[in-house]
């Protein structure tokens, strides 16, 4: 009886504290608005209309492609060199993609294999702003920042195990 009612009064001291919510910090709000849409025009920062599209997807979609096209040079590769290469890239008003600036790079042969593959790349469509005074819409350039990352391959190792009953026809191991 003595368990029971120490069990009691414990949960009826623990339950009011679990109920509170933790109070925010001064300063910070609980939700803030996404960045993707925004750019920073005439030194504001504005909000597009439509923001750029590769073919009729978004960046992810452009990263993936990129990822897809790129080549890790084999004398980095046989040398080890890995790391992740950060490239600014534009999408221009045309939508044709230039490299901006590059951020961060393990190799410059690294940076070479991603910015070859991105002043390749097909046009995107370009981001739409609004001017506040005519209402007329225009092309702006935005800029991303594509992060890649080079890994070298584990190498295959050999199981002798494998393949080695194979020229024996009707053979079934383990008496099955």
């Amino acid at each position: 009886m003595k368990k029971f009612l120490f069990y009691a009064v414990s949960l009826l001291l623990v339950l009011p504290a679990m109920a509170q919510t933790p109070a925010d910090a001064p300063g910070t709000t609980t939700s803030t608005p996404p960045a993707e849409g925004l750019v920073i025009a005439d030194g504001q920062v504005a909000r597009l209309k439509k923001a750029p599209s590769f073919k009729n997807k978004g960046f992810e979609k452009y990263w993936k492609w990129v990822l897809s096209r790129v080549q890790y040079p084999a004398d980095m590769e046989e040398q080890k060199v890995e790391g992740v290469v950060q490239v600014r890239i534009i999408v221009e008003t045309d939508g044709s993609v230039t490299v901006d600036e590059v951020l961060a790079s393990p190799h410059e042969k690294l940076t070479e294999a991603v910015t070859r593959v991105v002043e390749n790349s097909p046009k995107w469509t370009p981001g739409i702003m609004t001017d506040k005074e005519s209402g007329l819409d225009y092309p702006v350039r935005v800029s991303y920042v594509l992060p890649v990352e080079f890994k070298v391959r584990p190498q295959k190792l050999v199981d002798p195990t494998i393949g080695r009953y194979n020229g024996q026809k009707n053979f079934k191991p383990y008496g099955s």
